[in-house]
């Protein structure tokens, strides 16, 4: 099976458009529909289905489309692991990234990998409305490498390594009724309007568990997963949120307080799936991400 024909096949059914997949590959886009035609006559089925309005998947072409992935994804690991010249590795770095969750090591990260393989190119998704879900998604399938996630325990498919850990408190604005507290009583909030992450998102699993041990329900009146968006709205006073320590330290015109009892908190690991070799680009990354820095 032509490599490439699953490139384009992959780039149509991610863009739902001929003619954006074929901006996307920088070729004609009747070069995209013979490479189709040609894929779904060596298949023996159709892969698309094609209205003037938009263009889907059939049956048969999601079941391709995570195989694709999955071949393309050890395609691009072996070129990387003979394309070693000159001053280092070259290739690429597929890395799911949590916005400003994103640990400062990881970040710190990114500058040494860049300054010590220049010529490797950095691709950073930020992830979709499931958060970390979606990054773990796109390790299974083959799209991403590596990924920061927020994690509460094992994940099938995947290993992880513990990055950081870090604790979720509440932000309430400068004149609310609680901001004169240093702490709180989840049961306290329970009438409160809530700006939350929207589920699937770590630091809302960690706040939905704290809110199920203590039997208590609460009221959300605005989901959304932007952070610097979530505190916009609580000091505009369209309701209270619950967001990381490490992001309440570096915001000083709002009031935090913490959670009495068992405080809610999770955990940032980089991930990759399990049984799936990394090539060297992503394995000197990880090995980056993952240094103790305590000494």
């Amino acid at each position: 099976m032509d490599i490439r024909k699953l490139e384009i096949f992959i780039a149509v059914a991610e863009e739902r458009s001929f003619t954006r997949a074929a901006l996307r590959l920088h070729t004609a886009q009747s070069g995209v529909s013979t490479a189709i035609r040609s894929l779904e006559r060596e298949l023996g089925t159709p892969l698309l289905d094609r209205t003037t309005q938009r263009v889907s998947l059939t049956e048969a072409g999601q079941a391709l489309l995570p195989e694709a992935l999955r071949i393309l994804a050890a395609v691009e690991a072996a070129r990387e692991t003979v394309t070693q010249v000159g001053a280092g590795l070259r290739g690429r770095l597929r890395l799911g990234i949590l916005y400003a969750l994103t640990p400062g090591r990881v970040r710190e990260a990114l500058a040494a990998f860049r300054a010590e393989l220049p010529a490797v190119e950095l691709w950073l998704t930020a992830p979709g409305v499931r958060g970390t879900l979606d990054h773990l998604d796109r390790i299974r399938d083959g799209s991403l490498d590596l990924a920061i996630v927020i994690t509460h325990g094992p994940v099938p498919d995947i290993d992880q390594q513990l990055l950081a850990t870090d604790e979720v408190v509440l932000a309430v604005p400068a004149d609310h009724r609680l901001a004169s507290r240093a702490d709180f009583d989840l049961a306290d909030v329970a009438d409160e309007p809530f700006i939350e992450f929207p589920p699937g998102w770590g630091v809302r699993s960690s706040v939905d568990m704290a809110f199920a041990a203590a039997g208590v329900s609460r009221r959300i009146t605005v989901q959304l997963n932007d952070m610097s968006t979530i505190l916009d709205l609580v000091r505009l006073g369209l309701g209270i949120a619950f967001v990381p320590l490490s992001v309440a330290e570096r915001t000083d015109d709002l009031h935090y307080l913490r959670i009495r009892g068992a405080r809610p908190t999770y955990r940032i690991a980089i991930a990759r799936a399990s049984g799936r070799p990394l090539g060297p680009v992503a394995r000197r990354f990880l090995s980056i991400a993952a240094a103790d820095r305590s000494t």
